[in-house]
């Protein structure tokens, strides 16, 4: 997934901007990027420091009563500092409670502990089975990486490292803006199954804002073009191909600028060939490459999305995150 490094909160995102010092510090406290403490207030309390929710939590980081007697330090609970103050203390001890969990993200599991207690997380030893844990935990994610992060840097799962590098990046200058898996609904898309589940990962260089025209999209590895098809509905202008190599994964590349795509079907194309224009054509909100790869064993023209596979230990694995 694309992590938000300690450095990149996105100042003018924060709705108050005087809060900012106490996000950065409530990080420290926590050992986790201000732009996912943010996102999970965005997500509690949509920055509203007076909110209350049915079931009576409190302020800007929704803490109940009983927790707010235990990590607010005798503060108001309505008050944005001391609420950001007790959201990093408490992330910090829900990182200790859970620390002996391995295999995923330590930080979703923290969210998720958040959400759903950390007892819930350590039965399961991962995010619980939760619907309402796992949107909790996307939605965050989501906003981290799309709202709050100034500088999103492109890594894997936290025990994944670049090896040598033997393929180039399908989007140059690109940034991982969306990870596999789960995740809200991306606002200004239409909603769906597969707005929901991402089946790839997105990349954006942000060229795109004004015009819907970004970067060049290339070939990373050496490919056979088995599909070229201009305005599919959902995918935009799409270019599917099998690589030729490592081992005959078929890569999906989607939302093409229109006019865009510079290959045609059945070509083989070498690596760092241009293949078109990062575009924002199909069911998307902005210029991006949506980039999916697909079992090897697949029908290389009519892939269903149980065909997919997470790309991120694999571009990982090749040097590009």
């Amino acid at each position: 997934m694309c992590t938000p490094t300690g450095e990149g909160l996105r100042v003018e995102a924060v709705e108050h901007r005087e809060w900012v010092p106490a996000l950065r510090a409530a990080a420290l406290v926590a050992g986790i990027p201000a732009q996912f403490l943010a996102a999970q207030i965005e997500t509690e309390s949509g920055w509203d420091p007076r909110a209350v929710s049915p079931a009576g939590a409190r302020g800007l980081t929704q803490f109940m009563p009983g927790t707010w007697d235990q990590y607010g330090n005798g503060a108001d609970p309505f008050d944005p500092v001391a609420g950001i103050g007790a959201q990093g203390r408490y992330l910090h001890d829900l990182r200790a409670a859970i620390a002996g969990i391995t295999g995923e993200d330590p930080q979703r599991l923290v969210f998720a502990a958040y959400n759903a207690g950390p007892g819930n997380v350590l039965k399961y030893s991962g995010i619980p089975p939760f619907r309402e844990t796992q949107s909790y935990v996307a939605r965050i994610f989501d906003r981290a990486q799309r709202v709050y992060s100034a500088d999103c840097a492109s890594t894997g799962p936290l025990a994944l490292r670049p090896g040598r590098g033997s393929w180039l990046h399908p989007l140059p200058g690109g940034r991982l803006t969306s990870g596999y898996g789960p995740r809200a609904c991306p606002a200004g898309a239409v909603c769906n199954q597969w707005t929901t589940f991402h089946y790839g990962l997105d990349f954006s260089t942000g060229r795109g804002r004004a015009t819907g025209r970004g970067a060049t999209v290339i070939a990373p590895t050496p490919l056979r073009i088995t599909l070229v098809q201009e305005l599919a509905p959902g995918y935009g202008s799409r270019i599917m191909a099998r690589c030729l190599q490592d081992p005959g994964y078929i890569f999906d590349f989607h939302h093409f600028a229109i006019g865009s795509m510079a290959v045609r079907q059945h070509q083989e194309v070498e690596a760092g060939t241009a293949l078109g224009v990062e575009g924002s054509t199909g069911n998307s909100t902005a210029a991006h490459l949506h980039f999916q790869v697909i079992k090897p064993e697949s029908n290389d023209r009519h892939m269903i999305h149980a065909d997919t596979i997470d790309p991120t230990p694999i571009l990982v694995e090749k040097g590009i995150l």
